[in-house]
């Protein structure tokens, strides 16, 4: 009986969440809600993101998220909410003019723990140590491929290395102890030597460093992929670790949407996520995933790269 619940852990879990979302939700059910506070728009030009190389769909929306609207999404659906808000998505979260006031926002009137993603390449000393003052027990990602100008400017183009180096410097002086600082570090072929620098300089300042899959191909392919579904013999559970708000309020299923306005399943603005995965298009959602009905044209999940095997033939890798 031990062995078999160990080998099926994984389905017996998946079954158990699928199960209980369709039928009430409770907001703590999703492990991490991506909250986009700057989304299309980036101070850098990296050629394998659909931002940096300015990919463009026609309905694509952009912009930031501002205080206003966040506390509207906060009352109907994150006030009671006490898991991990990734503020970073599709853009430079720090580029927007409120990122203070919202972490301020989030920190003062939550549990959840913080996540900022930044390239950190900019000057904007106030604006860090103004959010390093709410932070406690939360995270900070450096997003840096490299050790020097001339290897980091190779992916991450108009990238400023000194700067980069400054702020990491800036915010290892003057974060709390329990605030964690990480290094990511996307691999390349151009930036493998500099690895060892760059682990090194971690370990001596408390930084955890990782890496993470370099760019897989300059023409990213858009998400939803312009393919029809190949297979949906598997339970996806990741819009239960990334479910995303985009600025505007808009839901989608997880992280890795970046396409139309048409694949939300719904606008947190408007209404609550209880609603919408309980009555709306997140319920569509559902029982697609749970082989219930076919799902319409426009459910991002049928279309998406992690369950369609076909799209896997347009990448390079």
């Amino acid at each position: 009986m031990l062995s078999f619940l160990k080998k099926n852990i994984k389905k017996i879990r998946s079954s158990w969440r699928y199960a209980r979302l369709g039928k009430t939700v409770d907001i703590n059910q999703f492990k991490l809600i991506f909250l986009d506070p700057c989304f299309n728009l980036c101070n850098l030009e990296c050629p394998y993101c659909p931002v940096g190389c300015k990919l463009k769909l026609k309905d694509m929306s952009r912009g930031f998220l501002t205080l206003d609207t966040l506390k509207e999404i906060w009352s109907k659906s994150l006030r009671d909410y006490r898991g991990k808000i990734g503020l970073y998505n599709w853009g430079e979260a720090f580029l927007n003019p409120d990122l203070a006031e919202i972490v301020k926002f989030i920190k003062t009137n939550s549990r959840a723990q913080l996540i900022l993603n930044s390239n950190f390449s900019f000057s904007s000393d106030e604006k860090i140590l103004a959010i390093l003052k709410y932070l406690d027990k939360d995270e900070i990602i450096i997003s840096c491929d490299g050790f020097s100008q001339a290897t980091c400017e190779k992916y991450r183009k108009n990238v400023d290395f000194e700067k980069v180096m400054h702020n990491v410097a800036l915010i290892n002086s003057n974060r709390k102890r329990i605030t964690r600082l990480k290094w990511q570090y996307l691999i390349f072929p151009w930036n493998l030597e500099e690895i060892g620098a760059t682990e090194e300089f971690c370990g001596k300042n408390n930084i955890i460093f990782y890496t993470g899959v370099g760019g897989i191909t300059p023409d990213y392919p858009m998400l939803p992929t312009p393919y029809s579904f190949n297979s949906n013999k598997f339970r996806c559970e990741f819009f239960f670790d990334a479910l995303t708000i985009n600025f505007d309020g808009e839901v989608y299923p997880c992280c890795a949407f970046f396409g139309p306005v048409r694949y939300s399943i719904g606008n947190a603005f408007d209404t609550s996520i209880q609603e919408i995965f309980t009555h709306g298009k997140g319920k569509e959602m559902l029982d697609y995933l749970t082989h219930k009905s076919e799902g319409g044209e426009d459910l991002f999940c049928k279309l998406c790269v992690e369950r369609n095997s076909s799209m896997l033939d347009s990448w390079k890798i």
